[in-house]
């Protein structure tokens, strides 16, 4: 049952691995503008990373360690796919560079917080990354789409300068934390505790709202 459990356990990782095993492939064809080698690597590399989440849920596998080997390796795929096809849309060497440095940002951040942050706009700004890479390889056999393409690149291109400013707000917040002595209602009532007044906890809503009041009123 154990030996099951660990087979269960090392698949997984295996397909997550898979996608940065490929990158190195990936970006030597894309260079030798094999793009039908590409887009076959592409595929097998979206069916594993479809894959390694399933089969950690349906097999309860799930782990930290897991999660972020995942995030690594998507970040890795996307960012060797992006070089692999830059000879196609030079483009992509600008949203390259503004993916490296989000990886970095995130590293940071999880280096200083010790947690990792999933940022939404981040999510939308992934699935329109590989959007524009797939119509960047479709642009190879359609070159019609050009201006399609261009628009898709340009609206990725703001929301990574987006992600970099919510990364900013997220370090700001990380070394300013505020704290519940910050709260003026908490230094108000540490006064009159400091003046040997009473507070229950039956009158604590009471003081609050009155606190509330005043702070409001002198705003």
């Amino acid at each position: 049952m154990k030996q099951s459990k660990n087979y269960k356990q090392f698949i997984p990782n295996l397909l997550t691995g898979c996608r940065i095993i490929f990158t190195p492939i990936i970006i030597f064809m894309g260079i030798t503008k094999k793009i039908a080698i590409v887009m076959i690597f592409t595929i097998i590399a979206a069916i594993t990373d479809m894959l390694d989440g399933k089969l950690a849920r349906k097999w309860n596998v799930v782990s930290e360690k897991g999660a972020k080997l995942d995030a690594i390796a998507d970040k890795i795929f996307a960012i060797g796919l992006c070089i692999s096809l830059t000879t196609i849309f030079p483009i992509l060497w600008l949203l390259v560079a503004l993916e490296i440095i989000l990886a970095i940002c995130n590293l940071i951040f999880h280096y200083k917080s010790h947690k990792t942050e999933t940022l939404w706009i981040g999510k939308v700004k992934t699935t329109l990354l590989f959007l524009t890479i797939i119509s960047v390889i479709c642009l190879y056999y359609l070159p019609s789409i050009d201006t399609f393409i261009q628009g898709l690149a340009y609206i990725t291109l703001n929301l990574q300068v987006l992600c970099l400013i919510e990364y900013s707000f997220l370090f700001y917040d990380n070394m300013h934390p505020i704290t519940v002595e910050d709260n003026p209602i908490h230094q108000q009532i540490m006064e009159d505790a400091m003046e040997q007044k009473t507070i229950t906890l039956e009158n604590l809503d009471e003081l609050i709202e009155s606190y509330e009041y005043k702070h409001e009123s002198n705003e």
